[in-house]
C-alpha cells in the first residue's frame, strides 16, 4: 500500500513541476461540508488603513475555486500550536493563529509578512494579561488564548477585554474564550454559514496565503521539520543514499512503528533508519499522495470509510490531457463505486466512464483500505490488496445475472445483487458510545468482503447462522441493535419474507462463484418429487439436498397455513399467523422438526380455503397433502444422517414459507384493483 501512495505522490508532483506552491496544493485536505454536501470558503477581508472588516463568502467547486486554492491543509495537529491562515475553526483565526506565526523560528522576521503580521496584532489584538490578574494559573491552553481581536476597533459590536476577564475569574475555561468573539462575527455577519465553511484572511486586497514567506514556512513545517536529525541512510521507496528521517508522526496512515525502541533493529533509536527510513523526496511524494487519496480518492462502504488506492505500476497513463493523471485516478474511483454498487448505473460521471474505456481497457489493480478514526488515532480494519479490476467488473456482473433469478423464483422484477446490497443480508451489530454516537462492529463483515473478493471459500453454515440471527431481529422487532432500519408498520412479515429470500439469493451469488463451501449435492431426488414446476425451479436453481427440500417443503405448508390465518381477519385480511409462534428461531433438532410436522398435519385439517365454487375446503387435500407426504418421506429418509444444525433447519422451514408466502404477495400486488 505505501508504494502505491508514494506512487501517486510522485506522480502528481511531477506532472505539477513540483514547485512549492504547487507542492502545498497537492497537500490539501478535502474541505468540510454542509448537509447538502456543499462547501464554502469565508474570506475575512481586513482594511488595515481604515481598520475595518468585510466578509465575502465563496461556494468551492473541484475545478477552479478549491480548497487546494486557499492552501487548506487541515488544522494543526493535537496540541500544536494553530498556525494556518485557512482553517475550518473561526476562533483560531481571532485568537491564535497570528500570534502564533509571530513565534520564533515560523514566519521570517526579515519578510513583508512577518510586518503586517506584526501591525495586525498591535492595531487588533487585544491581551487578557497575566494569570495571576485573574487569579489562575494559567498554563498553555491560556497562553494560547490570551490574545483576541478587539471587535469595538472593527466597528463591529463584540465582548470587551473586562468582560473576557471577567468571564476567566468567573470560571469559564479560556479555550471557550474565543468563541464570544466567534459569536459576535457570526451575529454581525448571518451570511456565514454553520457548517461546510472554511476561514481565511485577506489583508488590503492580497489573500495572504498567497504570501511566498508562508508557502516558505509551511514547507519548512511540513517536510523540513522531520529532517533535523542528520541521519543518512538508504531510502526504502526510492533506493537513494543521503539524509532520511524515520519521522513519521505526519503521515495519517501508520506504515510502521517509528517511535517506540523495542520495534527498531537493535532496540536503539538508530535502528529505525534500518526498518524504515525515507529520502526528502519520498516524504514529500509520500505526503502528496496520502492528502490526494484522503481528498480524491474516500468513499464510505460496509458501516466503514475507506480509500480505494491505485497501483499506478499497473496504469498507463494517457500523456497531452490536462490534468490526466488525475482524471485517471477519478475514473478508476468512479468504476469502482459502481462496480461495488455504490452508485447505479444512471449515477456515473459518463466523462470520467468514456476515458476509462478508452484509456485503461488493459485493466489496473486497486487497493481497497478501510479504517476507523478516532480522533488523532488511525486504525486500519481491513486491507484487501492487489485487487485486478476485471475481479470488482465480475462480482458486479454475476450480482446482476443472479438478480435475475429474483423474477425468476419469485415473480417479481429482477434486482441487481451488489456488494453493498449484500451489507444488508449479513448481521452487523451497532453499538452507542458514551459520547451518543454509533459504531458499527463490522470487522465480521469486512472480513466477508476480503475473502469473497480475494476468490476464497465462505462457509454455509456460518452464513445461515448469521441469516438467522438478522431475521431473529426482524421477527421480534429488534432491528434498532443492527445495521438495517425497522420494518414500516403494517410491513413487518413482508420485510421478514423479503429478506430470507435474499439471503437465498446471495447463497446461489455464492455458489455460482464456486465459492460457497458446502458439502456435494446431488438432486436426483427431484425427479421423485411430484411438485409445481415453480417449487421444483427453486429447488434446482438454489441447490437443496434432499434435507433441506423437506424442510423448504415443510415451510410451504406453514406459509398455506398463516395464509389461512390470515384471511380470517377483519374484511377477510390481516389476521395474525400464529403458526409462525410454533417456530422457535434460535434453532430447532430434527425431533423437533418432526413434532412441528405433526403440528402442522393437524393444522390443515383444521383450516379450510374457499374453492372457486365456493365451498369451503380443508387445507390438506390435493397439493397440500402431497406437498406433506413427500416432505415426510425425506424426513424419513434421511433422519439418520441429518446434517444441519438446529439453526439451518429453521432456515430452510422459513426459506420454504418466504418462498409461497412472498410470491402469493406478489401475485396479489399484480391483480388489477
Amino acid at each position: 500500500m505505501i508504494e502505491s501512495i508514494y506512487q501517486i505522490g510522485r506522480a502528481l508532483l511531477e506532472e505539477s513541476g513540483g514547485g512549492r506552491r504547487a507542492v502545498l496544493e497537492s497537500l490539501a485536505a478535502a474541505p468540510p461540508r454542509d448537509r447538502k454536501d456543499e462547501s464554502y470558503v469565508a474570506i475575512l477581508k481586513l482594511d488595515s488603513r481604515r481598520l475595518s472588516l468585510d466578509v465575502e463568502l465563496r461556494e468551492l467547486d473541484s475545478q477552479k475555486n478549491t480548497a487546494a486554492r486557499y492552501l487548506w491543509l487541515g488544522n494543526a495537529p493535537g496540541n500544536d500550536p494553530q498556525d494556518r491562515l485557512t482553517l475550518d475553526n473561526l476562533g483560531y483565526l481571532v485568537s491564535q493563529t497570528i500570534p502564533n506565526l509571530l513565534g520564533e523560528g515560523r514566519i521570517d522576521p526579515k519578510s513583508d509578512l512577518y510586518s503586517k503580521l506584526k501591525n495586525l496584532r498591535e492595531k487588533l489584538y487585544i491581551d487578557l494579561g497575566e494569570p495571576g490578574e485573574l487569579g489562575i494559573k494559567g498554563g498553555g491552553t491560556y497562553q494560547r488564548n490570551r490574545r483576541l481581536w478587539d471587535l469595538g476597533r472593527l466597528g463591529i459590536p463584540g465582548p470587551s477585554r473586562e468582560d473576557l476577564r471577567d468571564e476567566i475569574r468567573g470560571g469559564t475555561n479560556p479555550k471557550n474564550i474565543p468563541q464570544r468573539v466567534v459569536k459576535a462575527l457570526r451575529d454581525h455577519f448571518p451570511e456565514i454559514p454553520e457548517r461546510g465553511v472554511l476561514f481565511t484572511l485577506e489583508l488590503d486586497g492580497d489573500l495572504l496565503v498567497d504570501d511566498p514567506a508562508y508557502h516558505t514556512y509551511l514547507e519548512r513545517r511540513f517536510v523540513d521539520s522531520a529532517f533535523t536529525g542528520n541521519q543518512t541512510g538508504r531510502c526504502h521507496l526510492s533506493g537513494e543514499y543521503g539524509p532520511v528521517t524515520t519521522d513519521m508522526t505526519r503521515f495519517r496512515f501508520k506504515y510502521y512503528i517509528t517511535d517506540k525502541l523495542g520495534f527498531a533493529s537493535g532496540a536503539t533509536k538508530k535502528g529505525f533508519t534500518s526498518n524504515f527510513a525515507l529520502s526528502k523526496e519520498a516524504y514529500r511524494a509520500l505526503l502528496v499522495g496520502e492528502r490526494f487519496v484522503g481528498r480524491e480518492l474516500g468513499f464510505s462502504f460496509a458501516g466503514a470509510r475507506g480509500y480505494m488506492i491505485p497501483d499506478l505500476y499497473t496504469v498507463e497513463i494517457p500523456r497531452g490531457f490536462p490534468e490526466a493523471l488525475v482524471r485517471t485516478l477519478r475514473s478508476i474511483r468512479n468504476r469502482t463505486l459502481f462496480d461495488i454498487g455504490r452508485v447505479q448505473a444512471g449515477e456515473l460521471d459518463e466523462e470520467l466512464e468514456e476515458f476509462r474505456e478508452e484509456h485503461l481497457a488493459s485493466g489496473y489493480m486497486i487497493n481497497l483500505l478501510f479504517y476507523k478514526q478516532k480522533q488523532a488515532k488511525f486504525e486500519v480494519l481491513r486491507l484487501i490488496q492487489d485487487i485486478p479490476s476485471y475481479r470488482l467488473e465480475e462480482l458486479r456482473a454475476q450480482g446482476f445475472e443472479t438478480g435475475r433469478l429474483w423474477e425468476e423464483l419469485y415473480g417479481d422484477e429482477a434486482r441487481d445483487l451488489t456488494l453493498q446490497q449484500i451489507y444488508y443480508l449479513i448481521p452487523v451489530r451497532k453499538v452507542r458510545k458514551p459520547d451518543g454516537k454509533v459504531e458499527y462492529l463490522n470487522k465480521k463483515i469486512l472480513a466477508f468482503y476480503h475473502t469473497l473478493i480475494s476468490g476464497g471459500l465462505i462457509d454455509r453454515k456460518e452464513l445461515t447462522d448469521g441469516f438467522m440471527e438478522l431475521a431473529r431481529a426482524y421477527r421480534f422487532g429488534n432491528t434498532g441493535s443492527y445495521q438495517v432500519s425497522a420494518p414500516k408498520e403494517g410491513m413487518e412479515d413482508l420485510t421478514l419474507v423479503r429478506y430470507l429470500a435474499q439471503t437465498n439469493l446471495l447463497l446461489a451469488f455464492l455458489r455460482d462463484l464456486d465459492q460457497l463451501k458446502e458439502e456435494e449435492v446431488s438432486q436426483e431426488y427431484l425427479e421423485r418429487l411430484s411438485l409445481d414446476e415453480v417449487e421444483k425451479e427453486y429447488l434446482k436453481r438454489l441447490g437443496y439436498d434432499e434435507q433441506q427440500a423437506a424442510l423448504y417443503l415443510l415451510g410451504a405448508l406453514v406459509a398455506e397455513i398463516a395464509n389461512a390465518q390470515w384471511r380470517l381477519g377483519p374484511e377477510g385480511r390481516g389476521g395474525e399467523k400464529t403458526i409462525l409462534n410454533k417456530i422457535n428461531y434460535q434453532g430447532m433438532t430434527l425431533p423437533r422438526v418432526q413434532r412441528l410436522a405433526t403440528e402442522l398435519f393437524d393444522k390443515l385439517r383444521q383450516y379450510r380455503y374457499t374453492d372457486r365454487s365456493g365451498e369451503r375446503r380443508p387445507l390438506l387435500q390435493g397439493r397440500n397433502e402431497a406437498i406433506f407426504a413427500q416432505a415426510q418421506e425425506l424426513l424419513t429418509r434421511n433422519q439418520r444422517g441429518w446434517r444441519l444444525t438446529p439453526s439451518e433447519n429453521v432456515y430452510y422451514l422459513l426459506s420454504g414459507y418466504s418462498h409461497r408466502t412472498f410470491r402469493a404477495m406478489t401475485a396479489r400486488e399484480k391483480q388489477p384493483a
